[in-house]
């Protein structure tokens, strides 16, 4: 399988480069630019961008690095696994061959300069291939990818719901705390309200001390009589 030609790397590197920002088209490992194995993954919480040596290098335990067996989430059973002594990464205990006694050392850990999971084979014209190893070496890390993404989607999906939920709460209670401060509003302006109005009303008196007081206007005037009556009786005795 031909592989199409790699984008062309600049010896300079671009102010966001050299300011250490991701780009989907540079390996945030190996800083290769062969943006057609570029692989986007989420790594401890990071969105990152992996050439496929990188990306299966970051996730020892995802695969088997012997036939890139990708295992989703559920590695072979202690009994059929052998684990790196130095990446902790999972192989198969047929795939580790006369390798496997302990302590065991993955294929990149052995050789650690010179190991590349994914490396092109270049024919006489000058053209990139890929032969079965590689294919599946390519095919595991895009697994491997996908699974990540999924993962995160479903992540970010969940607290998106959580954030939806927790601000309808907040809107709910900001609401009602709005309500309380109107109606304490309006107690406070009712409760200044009313002191004036009662300066401003006149006391009225009650049917009972209008009662009161023509009685005493009565007995007033019934008595002025009687004495003007003693006064006319007193002076016609006179005479």
């Amino acid at each position: 399988m031909n592989l199409p030609s790699s984008t062309a790397t600049s010896t300079s590197e671009s102010p966001d480069t050299a300011a250490g920002a991701i780009s989907p088209e540079t390996c945030g490992g190996c800083k290769s630019q062969d943006s057609w194995v570029i692989h986007s993954a989420r790594l401890r919480g990071i969105l990152r961008f992996y050439c496929t040596h990188c990306l299966l290098r970051n996730h020892p335990a995802s695969f088997c690095p012997t036939c890139f067996a990708f295992y989703d989430s559920s590695p072979p059973h202690q009994s059929r696994r052998v684990s790196c002594n130095d990446c902790n990464s999972v192989t198969h205990i047929h795939c580790a061959g006369d390798a496997k006694s302990p302590p065991y050392r993955c294929p990149p850990c052995r050789d650690p300069d010179g190991f590349s999971f994914f490396r092109p084979i270049v024919d006489e014209n000058g053209a990139r291939c890929m032969d079965k190893a590689l294919s599946e070496a390519f095919l595991c890390a895009a697994k491997i990818a996908a699974s990540s993404m999924s993962k995160a989607v479903t992540f970010f999906r969940s607290e998106a719901e959580r954030k939806g939920k927790d601000a309808a709460v907040a809107k709910k209670r900001a609401r009602e705390a709005l309500e309380d401060v109107l109606k304490l509003d309006e107690k406070a302006k009712l409760a200044v309200s009313k002191p004036s109005e009662n300066r401003d009303q006149k006391p009225k008196q009650s049917p009972a001390s209008n009662g009161g007081l023509k009685q005493i206007e009565s007995s007033a005037a019934t008595a002025q009589v009687k004495k003007q009556s003693s006064s006319v009786v007193q002076v016609k005795q006179e005479k």
